[in-house]
């Protein structure tokens, strides 16, 4: 797509910005037949559409893949177009990086109820977004047994595995997954609805490598009446009927959007490479709202290579056998950020409780994501190189449960070596080695160490089976930056997923979900 689409004359076509419009500016050649017509349009009745189609969904992660099921399902003959930006008919956002598990229930009012609790004091989701949600959520199984799931492509998650289980109504959560054993591979849902979808490709048309650059709406309706996407070199106008879905993911690896709405000088994307707000930009060109742009699952410190070259693999460190300092040398939180979400809450005070939620941590008795230095470093010792501190290529080895737990490391590994951090006899030459003050690091170590030997952290309240005390050379200092999974905030949309206006209207024919405008609390 060229710039001139950017053109006052071309107002009507509301395009993502310059940087997305590149690859077909230099592809010209390979422009569709109908380009010429199309760039001397005055209005949207002269555009010549390549395709049309009753729905177009934009993103095929799980809640792209979702829609275009529901559209094809449901839609009486509907035809939809799936444009996906990336190259894999499993999405490639984060969808596939997730362990797949799924939110449910059996009973709709106690599940509005918990939505209400989670919202708290925050007042900008309304209760008809919240009711809307907990009504589906219920139908979550049935609809893929629709679909084709069978009773044992399904586990359910047994016992406390409530996320937020201090809060009253959190029991009547109930979670499932795809089987990981199943033997015909329908192990995530994604994998299950890319084979739904692969059997009706009679009414979903779907491309990747694909990506929406631009909307159509009518300067006079606001209705939206289609878009442009590139493929192949070639720009290309779809027409969407009834409407166009926006499925598109966060802005995780947007470094910009992450510094203007998250105040990250740099972060880490944990999951989807695909996910750059394209989507957020392009319905920012036709007015819409956006909400929870603040939000996000994250705000936890993973090692990086001190070169900055490379980011470990997820849950490489166990942070209950060493403590988190500053640049400063300081501890500046509970610097624990193992996942307790499916512990056993239920019926205790969620102020004085602990670990990380999604990067959620307990700040003063509320939950938040903490912000965290660019830099920091986790600084353990021999013991707590032997009980797992520090995994290397063995990270996968350290799950959900284990991460929290103290495990004996049965692998040799060496940060030094991967090049991931220091190692020293002195906790003054480790110091140095950080460039950090060593007069700050050795009290914060020395204060530690007594926190350890009386079973109370009275600095930022640790839970007494992490103190884990630092007084065994070597030494070792392994550099963290700031890791995201992903953000939540987007375009606002009502009980309908209609995407609202500044105004609080609904912009006609324009639709979300998924990721991008998440109904946050």
């Amino acid at each position: 797509m060229r710039d001139d689409l950017l053109q006052t004359r071309r107002s009507f076509i509301k395009a993502a910005g310059i940087a997305a419009l590149g690859a077909a500016a230099a592809g010209m050649m390979g422009c569709s037949a109908q380009t010429a017509q199309n760039d001397s349009a005055q209005s949207p009745n002269e555009i010549a559409w390549d395709e049309e189609y009753d729905v177009v969904v934009v993103g095929a992660g799980a809640a792209g893949m979702a829609a275009a099921l529901t559209v094809s399902t449901e839609g009486d003959t509907a035809r939809t177009l799936l444009l996906e930006k990336g190259n894999s008919n499993l999405g490639n956002g984060n969808s596939i990086f997730s362990s797949g598990i799924i939110f449910s229930g059996s009973d709709a009012e106690s599940l509005f109820e918990y939505m209400k609790e989670l919202r708290g004091e925050f007042s900008g989701t309304p209760d008809t977004v919240l009711k809307a949600y907990a009504d589906e959520i219920v139908h979550h199984k049935e609809w893929l047994k629709a679909l084709g799931a069978t009773d044992d492509m399904l586990v359910d998650y047994a016992g406390t595995n409530w996320e937020w289980g201090e809060l009253p109504h959190a029991t009547a959560t109930e979670l499932f997954s795809f089987n990981k054993e199943d033997e015909n591979d329908m192990t995530h849902v994604v994998k299950f609805l890319n084979a739904a979808l692969e059997q009706r490709a009679d009414s979903v048309t779907r491309l990747n490598e694909a990506p929406l650059v631009a909307l159509v709406q009518d300067p006079e309706s606001k209705k939206v009446l289609g878009g442009a996407y590139e493929y192949k070199n070639k720009t290309v106008y779809a027409k969407a009927n009834k409407g166009v879905i926006m499925c598109c993911g966060g802005f995780e690896n947007d470094s910009v959007m992450i510094q203007d709405y998250l105040s990250y000088p740099k972060a880490h994307p944990a999951a989807g490479l695909c996910n750059t707000g394209d989507g957020h930009r392009i319905c920012g060109k036709l007015g819409a709202d956006m909400w929870h742009m603040n939000s996000y699952a994250g705000g936890w410190n993973n090692a990086v290579k001190l070169d900055g070259s490379e980011m470990a693999p997820y849950r490489m460190l166990k942070k209950n056998q060493g403590i988190s300092v500053g640049i400063n040398g300081r501890r500046y939180y509970m610097d624990w950020d193992g996942t307790t979400m499916f512990g056993d809450w239920v019926g205790t005070d969620i102020s004085l409780n602990y670990g990380c939620r999604h990067g959620h941590q307990n700040f003063g008795g509320d939950w938040a994501c903490l912000p965290q230095p660019s830099t920091s470093w986790f600084v353990f010792d021999s013991n707590g190189l032997s009980k797992s501190a520090y995994l290397g290529k063995y990270a996968s080895s350290n799950t959900l449960t284990t991460q929290t737990q103290t495990t004996d490391n049965e692998y040799e590994v060496d940060p030094v070596a991967d090049g991931y951090g220091y190692k020293a006899n002195s906790i003054e030459e480790l110091a140095e080695q950080m460039g950090v003050p060593v007069n700050e690091l050795v009290n914060t170590i020395t204060i530690w160490n007594e926190s350890c030997a009386k079973g109370e952290d009275d600095r930022f309240y640790r839970p007494p089976d992490t103190l884990v005390s630092i007084d065994t050379p070597p030494f070792y200092a392994v550099k963290c930056m700031p890791e995201i999974l992903n953000t939540d905030g987007g375009p606002r949309r009502n009980e309908k997923a209609q995407i609202l206006d500044l105004d609080g209207n609904p912009i006609p024919h324009l639709y979300s979900s998924g990721e991008s405008q998440r109904e946050t609390f």
